[in-house]
């Protein structure tokens, strides 16, 4: 038994139901685990697949 069930106080949390990115609000049945809302995870995946290519082409180019 808690502290918090001991006293009697018991917190309920719940998961927020908005992007942590642009806080519009999402339906599932099974939030995701950053918070992010499935359009802003493609979004951000694209921008990290873009940012990747161009630092290997900068680190080709720079080798050579």
């Amino acid at each position: 038994m808690t502290r918090h069930e001991a006293s009697g106080q018991h917190e309920h949390h719940e998961s927020s139901k908005t992007c942590r990115v642009c806080s519009s609000p999402y339906v599932q049945e099974h939030p995701p685990g950053f918070g992010i809302c499935e359009k802003c995870g493609y979004k951000i995946l694209i921008v990290l697949l873009i940012v990747m290519v161009a630092v290997s082409y900068i680190a080709w180019f720079g080798v050579l």
